[in-house]
């Protein structure tokens, strides 16, 4: 066997590689279309809701020196004996559980303090403390 020192190494012949190639892109052109058919349904149409409630939001307040502090749901007073069941239903009627305690900044640590305890009796995960400002 003689072999020529001008004679090229062997070439693919890519013909019917590209013929295997077309072949398969038209199968699948033409299977992936009715694969993402799927099943026909209906989402069913809820009532239209106006989002979640906002955090609760207890301030509390003293406007003399010498008077209770009031606490306000609201912006309604809410007497001391009604505010730990007033909390308990406010939480059961939300997904968010946080409670916010807004308070005058002269008032003591305990009357705060009060609001927080009830907050977490009344199952608040949260509790944010923030002060008021003085008008």
């Amino acid at each position: 066997m003689a072999f020529s020192a001008n004679a090229s190494p062997a070439e693919i012949n890519v013909t019917p590689l590209i013929d295997v190639l077309l072949v398969l892109l038209i199968i699948f052109m033409v299977i992936v279309p009715q694969h993402l058919r799927g099943l026909s349904s209906a989402i069913p149409q809820g009532e239209a809701s106006a989002g979640p409630l906002p955090p609760v939001t207890v301030q509390v307040v003293r406007h003399a020196p010498n008077l209770p502090a009031q606490y306000l749901v609201d912006h309604r007073v809410v007497p001391t004996d009604q505010l730990p069941s007033l909390l308990q239903s406010m939480f059961a009627v939300r997904q968010d559980h946080t409670l916010i305690v807004q308070a005058d900044r002269d008032l003591s640590y305990q009357q705060v303090a009060t609001v927080v305890s009830l907050g977490r009796l009344a199952e608040a995960e949260q509790v944010a403390l923030n002060g008021l400002a003085k008008p």
